[in-house]
């Protein structure tokens, strides 16, 4: 069946989606972890390490320094403008809440707060009336919050670092996911790939095993068909015209059941079979010819034909393929005889050849597979078949199992007694109603044809 160029292009587009999909789920699973922490270390409000709060504990200790009475062992001189100027700095960071990161974060940690601070300075440095030593508690009042605060900026430090630290576990995490998750779609991808390749190569090898074994049927009767017209050519008389003429006709019939090429797989994988009456005794003596001898059971002239359920066509490939398989290992004479027991019938097919290994015998019913042994009756090895004009492909055998199968029959080979190979097949029985409708008219018997 030939695809559509529509459906070729959808089905190729569907394997690239597929294919991409470890790609698009990695990259988002790699931008899911990124995110998050690049956002943290971007911010400038989260980048930081308290320098702001450390500045200003200094201004106000160095502030504080420079104001103490004289005689303290840790007194200094300084102008009034130094004093100034000391005293604008530290007013100035205390004017500008803008400078200190994450201020309501930091104070949210303890009791420290940068109004407490600014309250305490602003009136230790403007209140006219506050005497030297108080206006000295106060500024250490000032210092002692800002001491407080600069520590909760510590704390608060110690808390972005954690924050980063779990960030940087939640992208590792993310990478290991991502990485498994990946490694588990290309694995399953790769997968997918090898199974459509191999049940792409097992389509082939079967369409390539029908077509070998369609070519194999077709053989016989396209032969049949070339030999009869090249005789129908030289035929002297009317006689031998029709004669000839019907060989025509029945291998025509034969080219035109085997030749549905668009139905290989119901003709020889699943078999789907034309259930029909089948003459065997006239089936198997179409075979009679030079080297061919028919033995059926004996019965009356008058009495009734041997009948079976089957396909007639399938059934008669059955025997074509035992036939020339038997014709094909023997130089002598290939006897095909019919019975009946116990309700089911047997055809047969022996030649006069070596015989058979019995440990052969399942494997030569394999595809190409042939008979490279046989032992003769006496238990003697012959290395090689009987040579013949035209080998055979190891298909004949296989064909007429799978057949045989198909109609519910079982098919052997063994050693025959006294030399030679047989092929057995044994048909299934009639169900019970039909097995008495034929044993009144006289079609069953236990009575097996002359052996051989």
């Amino acid at each position: 069946m030939t695809r559509r160029p529509g459906s070729r292009t959808r089905r190729e587009a569907s394997d690239l989606l597929v294919a991409v999909v470890p790609l698009v789920l990695t990259v988002l699973l790699l931008m899911g972890g990124f995110t998050p922490i690049l956002r943290t270390l971007s911010d400038p409000n989260t980048s930081w390490t308290g320098f702001s709060y450390q500045a200003l504990l200094n201004k106000l200790s160095v502030y504080t320094l420079a104001v103490q009475a004289p005689g303290q062992p840790t007194s200094v001189t300084v102008t009034a403008s130094t004093l100034e100027r000391l005293r604008e700095q530290a007013l100035s960071s205390l004017d500008n809440p803008q400078e200190y990161t994450d201020l309501r974060l930091v104070e949210a940690i303890g009791a420290a707060r940068l109004n407490r601070i600014r309250g305490l300075f602003v009136s230790a440095t403007t209140d006219a009336g506050l005497s030297a030593r108080a206006r000295l508690e106060r500024l250490s009042l000032a210092i002692e919050e800002a001491a407080l605060l600069n520590e909760q900026s510590h704390e608060r430090v110690h808390q972005v670092q954690q924050q980063h630290a779990e960030q940087l576990k939640r992208l590792r995490l993310v990478l290991l996911l991502a990485a498994a998750l990946s490694g588990l779609l290309s694995t399953a991808l790769i997968w997918r790939s090898l199974r459509l390749w191999r049940l792409e190569r097992r389509m082939l090898d079967g369409q390539r095993e029908l077509l070998s074994l369609a070519s194999h049927e077709l053989r016989r009767p396209l032969q049949s068909l070339l030999l009869a017209t090249d005789l129908l050519r030289g035929a002297q008389t009317p006689e031998d015209r029709l004669r000839y003429l019907s060989v025509v006709e029945n291998s025509a019939s034969q080219l035109a059941s085997r030749a549905n090429l668009e139905q290989l797989s119901e003709m020889y994988q699943h078999v789907r079979l034309d259930w029909q009456p089948v003459d065997l005794a006239a089936l198997l003596l179409e075979f009679q010819g030079p080297r061919t001898e028919v033995q059926l059971p004996a019965q009356p002239p008058a009495g009734p034909p041997q009948l079976a359920q089957a396909d007639p066509a399938r059934l008669r490939q059955i025997v074509e393929n035992l036939h020339e398989n038997a014709l094909r290992y023997s130089a002598g004479t290939v006897y095909l005889s019919l019975l009946v027991q116990d309700g089911r019938a047997e055809i047969r097919v022996r030649d006069s050849g070596p015989g058979i290994d019995p440990g052969e015998v399942e494997r030569l019913f394999l595809p190409r597979e042939r008979g490279a042994a046989s032992i003769d009756p006496a238990g003697q090895d012959v290395a090689e078949p009987v040579p013949t004009d035209h080998p055979g492909r190891g298909l004949g055998l296989t064909i007429a199992r799978r057949l045989a199968q198909a109609h519910g029959a079982d098919l052997n080979l063994r050693s025959a007694p006294g030399g030679g190979t047989l092929a057995v097949l044994r048909l299934a029985a009639p169900p019970d109603a039909e097995r008495r409708r034929l044993a009144r008219v006289g079609q069953l018997t236990d009575q097996p044809a002359p052996r051989p």
